[in-house]
């Protein structure tokens, strides 16, 4: 498989996020905030990398039992090809429904719903590691005999579909709200709101959650995020923040059977003796603050140049990865996740990040000498290079007030403030 459609759509998304941007500013609304926007992003980054090493282990399980186990040899025919597609998009379903009913599944899927936003950037969010849990309920399509190549397309464009309802822009679109999975209802499922919570799980056809009992018509405007927000620009943190809560409970919880609960039984699940499941808090819309950070403007534009240039090396890596050397490959990774990482916490006015900035921008310019040391163009790109390291560090030392360290009478004028 040389191609993938998700990746392939990348410079879609990007365009139809800047349509949506431009509708945004002419209607003079506030769908995107900057920070939150470019930690969708990096969540999104970030998971197709992952994928990259990740995919092969999972599509060897499908491809395994496609092999040994198969029932039939399913033919390739425009109707079989439909029926593929439904049936893939009813395996979304349910492997999307458990991903919010089992917590450890849920500490996978909470990444997709941790922003307090609702826009197309948004469907670009997703977890690095959902994949290892959720491609379990796929493989009875292997067993039928639905070929290993087919199914990756087709389960392709399942997620292909789900980008476009991840809009406020859209409304209810008629008698299609009966069949397909629609902005309005897809709106819901990204609410916190009690009501909302844990409905239309559908990725094409809502029909599933009509047929399953999990469907719920939009009413009020959903108040969007999880119930205990995230709080952090960190998409590394996105990936594993509800693992560590999730320690904690374990540590908390008495009894063997209980731990067992809380890791397969429903996020908030708590034995009878510590008070029971967390009840869903109400939410008031009037009242509800998002988490923001206020980063200076010089800091938001040098993070929006250093983000140009990651999404230019990760661009390179998922379209070139295949003919890097391992080496190369591994390290071009760590540093898109680095670069992401780096950009969240200057967004948080974080010391370290400021101080290791001048380290990971030597080791961006190492590294691109490292993958181009044979090109012909090695000495263009030095020079290139070492011109914006010189400016970039420039920069970075230009806002070195916005992190220094709080002296013993700042913190004590903050605490009498």
């Amino acid at each position: 498989m040389s191609l993938n459609p998700i990746v392939l759509s990348i410079p879609i998304y990007f365009a139809l996020i800047g349509v949506e941007l431009l509708v945004e500013r002419l209607q003079h609304t506030e769908r995107y905030r900057f920070h939150d926007a470019i930690t969708n992003i990096s969540c999104g980054m970030t998971s197709q990398i992952a994928g990259v090493f990740l995919k092969v282990g999972v599509v060897g399980v499908y491809e395994l039992l496609y092999t040994h186990a198969r029932l039939f040899d399913v033919p390739r025919t425009w109707a079989t090809g439909l029926l593929l597609f439904v049936l893939a998009d009813l395996c979304y379903y349910f492997a999307h429904r458990y991903s919010h009913e089992i917590n450890f599944f849920w500490g996978g899927h909470v990444v997709h719903h941790q922003s307090e936003d609702y826009n197309l950037s948004v469907a670009l969010r997703q977890s690095s590691f959902q994949g290892m849990f959720t491609f379990l309920f796929y493989l009875p399509l292997a067993v039928l005999g639905f070929e290993t190549e087919w199914f990756v397309y087709t389960s392709a464009l399942v997620t292909l579909y789900q980008f476009w309802i991840h809009t406020e822009f859209i409304g209810k679109l008629g008698p299609l709200e009966w069949v397909l999975n629609t902005p309005s209802h897809h709106r819901v499922h990204h609410g916190r709101n009690p009501k909302y919570i844990d409905k239309n799980y559908a990725g094409t056809f809502i029909i599933w959650d009509r047929m399953f009992g999990t469907f719920q018509q939009e009413e009020e405007t959903p108040v969007y995020g999880i119930t205990t927000p995230l709080n952090s620009w960190n998409p590394v943190w996105a990936n594993f923040g509800h693992y560590f809560q999730m320690r904690e409970q374990l540590r908390q919880t008495p009894g063997f059977w209980n731990k067992v609960r809380v890791v397969v039984g429903r996020p908030g699940w708590r034995p009878a003796e510590l008070g029971g499941p967390y009840q869903i808090p109400e939410v008031d819309p009037g009242n509800y603050q998002k988490y923001t950070t206020s980063a200076p403007k010089t800091v938001n534009w040098f993070v929006f140049s250093q983000y140009v240039a990651l999404m230019g090396a990760a661009a390179v890596f998922m379209f070139t990865q295949k003919n890097m050397e391992p080496l190369v490959r591994y390290l071009v990774a760590a540093w898109c996740v680095w670069a992401a990482l780096a950009c969240g916490a200057l967004f948080e006015a974080r010391r370290g990040a400021f101080l290791l900035e001048p380290v990971r921008l030597l080791a961006s310019v190492g590294l691109l000498l490292l993958t181009l040391r044979t090109s012909p163009h090695f000495a263009v790109a030095a020079m290139a290079g070492a011109a914006w390291l010189v400016a970039s560090l420039a920069w970075v030392y230009s806002f070195r007030k916005v992190f220094a360290p709080m002296t013993a009478a700042t913190v004590g004028s903050q605490a009498y403030a």
